[in-house]
C-alpha cells in the first residue's frame, strides 16, 4: 500500500498505520512523489514479494497490534481527565 500524507486525522491514517509496520518509505508527500513510489513498487517485483510476505509479521509485532500496550495507555488516558475533572469541579 501507497500512501499520501494528508493535513487530517484520516489523511494521516495511512502514515501511521505504514510508519507503525515499518514502512515509512511508502509515504509519499504529494501526488508525483505517490506515482514514483508505486511505480518502484510495480517494477521491483521481487521486492513486492518480499513486502508482501512480511507484512503480517510486521503488522503482528507493531504497537498496533499491542493491546496490553494500548489499554494501559487509554487507561491512564482515563485517570488524567478525571482528575482534570475533579479538580474542577472542586469548588
Amino acid at each position: 500500500m501507497v500512501s499520501r500524507r494528508g493535513h487530517t486525522a484520516v489523511g494521516r491514517a495511512g502514515l501511521s498505520i505504514l510508519s507503525n509496520v515499518g514502512l515509512p518509505e511508502l509515504v509519499a508527500g504529494g501526488e508525483d512523489e505517490y506515482v514514483q513510489i508505486a511505480a518502484a513498487l510495480a517494477a521491483d517485483l521481487p521486492g513486492l514479494a518480499l513486502r508482501r510476505s512480511t507484512l503480517r509479521q510486521r503488522m503482528q509485532h507493531s504497537p498496533l497490534m499491542d493491546a496490553p500496550r494500548f489499554a494501559r495507555a487509554i487507561e491512564a488516558a482515563y485517570r488524567h481527565m478525571w482528575r482534570q475533572w475533579c479538580a474542577r469541579g472542586a469548588g
